[in-house]
């Protein structure tokens, strides 16, 4: 499975990424939200984990450009400090699939990784 994670911390994503590719995972990662566009159009990822509050193009837009822009049903984990209720329901009404609090468990997102691996593998 090809996993896009996307977030301006390198700390939250070198873990993550050693983490998932331990678990077998082919993940791609970027710092720039501008730059994930590009990248999710080459890869063609089978999941994206995003953050909400990046600079110049936010986790909200990215998600945007999928749903709405690349109508694609690709699963969207968003990752992320933000718990504003408002931002959060936004981000469902796009189409995410789950929302996690940042700081995150490691364990945590691969468990509900899996699960969402296992719900798209049978619907």
């Amino acid at each position: 499975m090809k996993v896009l994670a996307i977030d301006d911390e390198q700390l939250v994503l070198l873990p993550l990424q050693k983490k998932l590719e331990e678990l077998g995972y082919q993940v791609s990662t970027t710092t720039d939200a501008s730059e994930a566009i590009g990248m999710y159009d080459r890869l063609k990822p089978d999941l994206v984990i995003v953050d909400i509050n990046m600079p110049d193009v936010s986790g909200i837009e990215f998600i945007n450009h999928i749903r709405i822009e690349k109508y694609s049903s690709t699963p969207i984990i968003v990752l992320s400090g933000n718990t504003s209720p408002d931002i959060i329901a936004e981000a469902f009404k796009l189409g995410i699939n789950d929302y996690i609090k940042k700081p995150m468990s490691l364990d945590d997102i691969c468990a509900r990784i899996k699960r969402l691996n296992i719900f798209f593998e049978t619907h």
